[in-house]
Protein backbone atom coordinates (compact mmCIF):
# COMPACT_ATOMS: atom_id res chain seq x y z
CA UNK A 1 0.00 0.00 0.00
CA UNK A 2 0.89 3.51 -0.93
CA UNK A 3 1.32 6.43 1.22
CA UNK A 4 0.07 9.37 0.71
CA UNK A 5 0.52 13.15 1.93
CA UNK A 6 -1.30 14.33 5.42
CA UNK A 7 -3.90 16.02 3.55
CA UNK A 8 -7.67 16.94 3.68
CA UNK A 9 -8.60 13.10 4.66
CA UNK A 10 -6.24 12.30 7.15
CA UNK A 11 -6.94 15.92 8.58
CA UNK A 12 -8.37 15.56 12.44
CA UNK A 13 -11.73 16.60 13.40
CA UNK A 14 -10.24 20.09 15.35
CA UNK A 15 -8.10 21.32 12.30
CA UNK A 16 -11.49 20.53 9.81
CA UNK A 17 -13.87 22.08 12.66
CA UNK A 18 -11.13 24.75 12.43
CA UNK A 19 -11.06 25.61 8.71
CA UNK A 20 -15.04 25.21 8.83
CA UNK A 21 -15.41 28.08 11.77
CA UNK A 22 -13.09 30.02 9.50
CA UNK A 23 -15.01 29.42 6.53
CA UNK A 24 -18.23 31.15 8.36
CA UNK A 25 -16.01 34.05 9.64
CA UNK A 26 -15.15 34.73 5.87
CA UNK A 27 -19.09 35.04 5.23
CA UNK A 28 -19.56 37.38 8.36
CA UNK A 29 -16.64 39.11 7.84
CA UNK A 30 -18.31 40.47 4.01
CA UNK A 31 -21.69 41.23 5.71
CA UNK A 32 -22.59 44.41 7.43
CA UNK A 33 -25.84 43.66 8.27
CA UNK A 34 -24.88 40.20 10.03
CA UNK A 35 -22.53 42.61 12.12
CA UNK A 36 -25.42 44.89 12.36
CA UNK A 37 -27.49 42.00 13.84
CA UNK A 38 -24.64 40.82 16.09
CA UNK A 39 -24.56 44.08 17.58
CA UNK A 40 -27.96 44.59 17.95
CA UNK A 41 -27.94 40.88 19.89
CA UNK A 42 -25.45 41.76 22.24
CA UNK A 43 -26.97 45.46 22.93
CA UNK A 44 -30.13 43.82 24.01
CA UNK A 45 -29.29 40.79 25.44
CA UNK A 46 -27.13 43.78 27.98
CA UNK A 47 -29.63 45.89 28.26
CA UNK A 48 -32.05 42.93 29.58
CA UNK A 49 -29.81 41.41 31.73
CA UNK A 50 -29.30 45.07 33.32
CA UNK A 51 -33.18 45.59 33.56
CA UNK A 52 -33.44 42.08 35.06
CA UNK A 53 -30.74 43.17 37.90
CA UNK A 54 -32.05 46.70 38.66
CA UNK A 55 -35.91 45.11 38.79
CA UNK A 56 -34.50 42.34 41.25
CA UNK A 57 -33.12 44.96 43.45
CA UNK A 58 -36.41 46.88 43.59
CA UNK A 59 -38.09 43.86 44.64
CA UNK A 60 -38.20 43.50 48.59
CA UNK A 61 -34.65 45.34 48.31
CA UNK A 62 -33.08 43.10 46.46
CA UNK A 63 -33.65 40.20 48.98
CA UNK A 64 -35.36 37.67 46.74
CA UNK A 65 -34.53 34.44 47.78
CA UNK A 66 -35.93 30.81 47.50
CA UNK A 67 -38.84 30.10 45.99
CA UNK A 68 -39.64 33.51 45.04
CA UNK A 69 -36.30 34.25 43.37
CA UNK A 70 -37.02 31.42 40.83
CA UNK A 71 -40.35 32.88 40.11
CA UNK A 72 -39.08 35.76 39.36
CA UNK A 73 -35.80 34.40 36.85
CA UNK A 74 -39.10 32.72 35.41
CA UNK A 75 -40.97 35.28 34.73
CA UNK A 76 -38.05 37.03 33.10
CA UNK A 77 -36.38 34.40 31.47
CA UNK A 78 -39.00 34.38 28.83
CA UNK A 79 -38.75 37.79 27.11
CA UNK A 80 -34.78 37.80 27.45
CA UNK A 81 -35.15 34.50 25.63
CA UNK A 82 -37.65 35.31 22.75
CA UNK A 83 -35.35 38.61 21.98
CA UNK A 84 -32.12 36.45 21.48
CA UNK A 85 -34.46 33.83 19.27
CA UNK A 86 -35.84 36.96 17.19
CA UNK A 87 -32.68 38.19 17.10
CA UNK A 88 -30.88 34.75 15.88
CA UNK A 89 -33.31 34.10 13.67
CA UNK A 90 -32.85 37.29 11.57
CA UNK A 91 -29.05 36.35 11.83
CA UNK A 92 -29.83 33.32 10.70
CA UNK A 93 -31.79 33.80 7.46
CA UNK A 94 -28.85 36.62 6.45
CA UNK A 95 -26.52 34.17 6.71
CA UNK A 96 -28.71 31.78 4.66
CA UNK A 97 -28.84 34.51 1.89
CA UNK A 98 -25.06 35.19 2.40
CA UNK A 99 -24.31 31.96 2.12
CA UNK A 100 -26.28 32.18 -1.47
CA UNK A 101 -24.10 34.92 -2.34
CA UNK A 102 -27.15 37.42 -1.88
CA UNK A 103 -27.14 40.19 0.34
CA UNK A 104 -30.39 41.11 3.00
CA UNK A 105 -31.09 44.43 4.14
CA UNK A 106 -30.80 44.59 8.04
CA UNK A 107 -34.49 45.59 7.29
CA UNK A 108 -35.07 42.56 5.16
CA UNK A 109 -33.43 39.95 7.73
CA UNK A 110 -35.79 41.74 10.61
CA UNK A 111 -38.90 41.02 8.60
CA UNK A 112 -37.70 37.21 8.81
CA UNK A 113 -38.70 36.35 12.49
CA UNK A 114 -41.28 39.10 12.21
CA UNK A 115 -43.51 37.16 9.63
CA UNK A 116 -42.96 33.96 11.77
CA UNK A 117 -43.56 35.96 15.38
CA UNK A 118 -45.41 33.05 16.55
CA UNK A 119 -43.39 30.05 15.98
CA UNK A 120 -40.62 32.57 17.56
CA UNK A 121 -42.62 33.20 20.25
CA UNK A 122 -43.72 29.42 20.66
CA UNK A 123 -39.99 28.24 20.46
CA UNK A 124 -38.62 30.97 23.17
CA UNK A 125 -41.32 29.85 25.32
CA UNK A 126 -40.67 26.24 25.08
CA UNK A 127 -36.51 26.75 25.27
CA UNK A 128 -37.36 28.98 28.38
CA UNK A 129 -39.22 26.55 30.24
CA UNK A 130 -37.11 23.92 29.43
CA UNK A 131 -34.40 25.57 29.98
CA UNK A 132 -35.64 26.81 34.09
CA UNK A 133 -36.44 23.36 34.82
CA UNK A 134 -33.57 21.99 33.85
CA UNK A 135 -31.63 24.57 36.10
CA UNK A 136 -33.74 24.56 38.85
CA UNK A 137 -33.45 20.33 38.78
CA UNK A 138 -29.95 20.34 38.86
CA UNK A 139 -29.71 23.16 41.54
CA UNK A 140 -32.45 21.37 43.76
CA UNK A 141 -31.85 17.63 43.15
CA UNK A 142 -29.02 15.90 45.21
CA UNK A 143 -26.21 15.25 43.47
CA UNK A 144 -27.01 12.01 41.48
CA UNK A 145 -30.27 13.79 40.37
CA UNK A 146 -28.20 16.94 39.55
CA UNK A 147 -26.60 14.57 37.19
CA UNK A 148 -29.02 13.52 35.36
CA UNK A 149 -31.02 16.66 35.18
CA UNK A 150 -27.05 18.21 33.61
CA UNK A 151 -26.78 15.06 31.39
CA UNK A 152 -30.32 15.72 29.99
CA UNK A 153 -29.53 19.26 29.71
CA UNK A 154 -26.46 18.59 27.23
CA UNK A 155 -28.98 16.51 25.64
CA UNK A 156 -31.72 19.17 25.04
CA UNK A 157 -28.82 21.41 23.77
CA UNK A 158 -27.77 19.26 21.30
CA UNK A 159 -31.19 18.27 20.23
CA UNK A 160 -32.10 22.03 19.69
CA UNK A 161 -28.83 23.04 17.89
CA UNK A 162 -30.50 23.65 14.93
CA UNK A 163 -34.23 25.07 15.42
CA UNK A 164 -33.04 28.12 14.90
CA UNK A 165 -31.98 27.78 11.43
CA UNK A 166 -34.73 25.88 10.70
CA UNK A 167 -37.55 28.20 12.03
CA UNK A 168 -35.37 30.94 9.76
CA UNK A 169 -35.46 28.66 6.68
CA UNK A 170 -38.35 26.07 6.90
CA UNK A 171 -42.09 26.87 6.90
CA UNK A 172 -42.80 24.97 9.95
CA UNK A 173 -44.25 24.89 13.71
CA UNK A 174 -42.28 25.30 16.69
CA UNK A 175 -42.61 21.41 17.10
CA UNK A 176 -41.24 20.91 14.27
CA UNK A 177 -38.27 22.63 14.34
CA UNK A 178 -36.96 20.80 17.41
CA UNK A 179 -37.79 17.41 15.88
CA UNK A 180 -35.83 18.39 12.44
CA UNK A 181 -33.31 19.51 14.33
CA UNK A 182 -33.23 16.50 16.50
CA UNK A 183 -33.18 14.32 13.22
CA UNK A 184 -30.42 16.08 11.81
CA UNK A 185 -28.35 15.73 14.83
CA UNK A 186 -28.89 11.93 14.94
CA UNK A 187 -28.87 12.03 11.31
CA UNK A 188 -25.65 13.61 10.56
CA UNK A 189 -23.44 13.52 13.25
CA UNK A 190 -20.36 15.03 13.24
CA UNK A 191 -17.92 18.48 13.31
CA UNK A 192 -21.00 20.13 14.95
CA UNK A 193 -20.03 19.93 18.47
CA UNK A 194 -16.30 20.01 17.61
CA UNK A 195 -16.90 23.41 15.77
CA UNK A 196 -19.21 24.83 17.92
CA UNK A 197 -16.06 24.41 20.90
CA UNK A 198 -13.64 26.06 18.74
CA UNK A 199 -16.23 28.92 18.27
CA UNK A 200 -16.68 29.34 22.07
CA UNK A 201 -12.84 28.85 22.64
CA UNK A 202 -11.53 31.23 20.34
CA UNK A 203 -14.17 33.85 21.77
CA UNK A 204 -13.03 32.99 25.44
CA UNK A 205 -9.21 32.97 24.16
CA UNK A 206 -9.86 36.67 22.76
CA UNK A 207 -11.93 37.78 25.76
CA UNK A 208 -9.09 36.54 28.26
CA UNK A 209 -6.49 38.42 26.51
CA UNK A 210 -8.76 41.57 26.32
CA UNK A 211 -9.52 41.94 30.33
CA UNK A 212 -5.72 40.70 31.28
CA UNK A 213 -4.62 43.35 28.92
CA UNK A 214 -7.06 45.88 30.06
CA UNK A 215 -6.61 45.01 33.81
CA UNK A 216 -3.18 46.19 33.55
CA UNK A 217 -3.87 49.14 31.59
CA UNK A 218 -6.18 50.00 34.37
CA UNK A 219 -3.70 49.49 37.23
CA UNK A 220 -1.26 51.47 35.27
CA UNK A 221 -2.94 54.52 35.47
CA UNK A 222 -5.16 54.03 38.61
CA UNK A 223 -3.90 58.00 39.60
CA UNK A 224 -5.85 59.02 36.13
CA UNK A 225 -9.57 58.76 36.70
CA UNK A 226 -10.73 59.96 33.40
CA UNK A 227 -8.34 57.87 30.91
CA UNK A 228 -9.47 54.88 33.43
CA UNK A 229 -12.97 55.36 32.15
CA UNK A 230 -11.92 55.49 28.88
CA UNK A 231 -10.03 52.57 29.02
CA UNK A 232 -12.90 50.29 31.29
CA UNK A 233 -15.37 51.73 28.22
CA UNK A 234 -13.34 50.43 25.46
CA UNK A 235 -12.71 47.47 27.28
CA UNK A 236 -16.17 46.81 27.43
CA UNK A 237 -16.59 47.66 23.74
CA UNK A 238 -13.86 44.94 22.83
CA UNK A 239 -15.92 42.58 24.76
CA UNK A 240 -19.36 43.40 23.20
CA UNK A 241 -17.40 42.82 19.96
CA UNK A 242 -16.38 39.89 20.86
CA UNK A 243 -19.55 38.26 21.97
CA UNK A 244 -21.25 39.64 18.92
CA UNK A 245 -19.06 37.94 16.28
CA UNK A 246 -19.15 34.61 18.41
CA UNK A 247 -23.01 34.54 18.37
CA UNK A 248 -23.10 35.43 14.35
CA UNK A 249 -19.96 33.45 13.37
CA UNK A 250 -21.68 30.71 15.84
CA UNK A 251 -25.23 30.90 13.68
CA UNK A 252 -23.72 31.38 10.23
CA UNK A 253 -21.56 28.10 11.14
CA UNK A 254 -24.98 26.20 11.99
CA UNK A 255 -26.69 27.29 9.19
CA UNK A 256 -24.14 25.93 6.59
CA UNK A 257 -23.96 22.59 8.55
CA UNK A 258 -27.65 22.43 8.65
CA UNK A 259 -28.64 23.16 4.26
CA UNK A 260 -25.75 20.26 3.60
CA UNK A 261 -27.54 17.92 5.91
CA UNK A 262 -30.59 18.69 4.67
CA UNK A 263 -30.04 18.64 1.09
CA UNK A 264 -26.56 18.50 -0.06
CA UNK A 265 -26.29 22.06 -0.66
CA UNK A 266 -22.29 23.28 -0.70
CA UNK A 267 -22.48 27.55 0.26
CA UNK A 268 -20.11 29.58 -0.67
CA UNK A 269 -17.01 29.54 1.18
CA UNK A 270 -17.17 25.88 2.37
CA UNK A 271 -16.06 22.94 0.02
CA UNK A 272 -17.49 20.14 -0.35
CA UNK A 273 -14.93 17.88 1.66
CA UNK A 274 -15.19 20.39 4.60
CA UNK A 275 -19.27 19.60 4.73
CA UNK A 276 -18.95 16.39 3.73
CA UNK A 277 -15.99 14.81 6.25
CA UNK A 278 -18.39 15.78 9.40
CA UNK A 279 -21.31 13.61 8.10
CA UNK A 280 -19.28 10.84 7.74
CA UNK A 281 -21.66 8.06 8.42
CA UNK A 282 -20.20 5.12 11.46
CA UNK A 283 -18.12 2.08 10.31
CA UNK A 284 -20.69 -0.98 9.28
CA UNK A 285 -24.21 1.93 8.81
CA UNK A 286 -25.09 1.74 4.99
Amino acid sequence: MSSSPAGPSREGRIARSWRLTRAAWDVVRDDRSLLTLAALSVVAGAIGLALVFVLAGSFHHGHLKGDKLAIFALIFAYPLTFVSTFLNTAIAAAAAAALEGRHLSLGEALAVPTRKIGTVALWALIAAVVGYVLEQAASRLPLGGSIVARIVGVGWSLASLFAVPVIALEDCSAPQALKRSAQTVKQRWGETIGGGLIIGAWAGIASLGVIVVFAIAIAATQHTASLQDALIAIGVLALVAIVGLQIVVRQTFSVALYRYAKDGTVPAHFSEHDLQSPFRRKRGTS
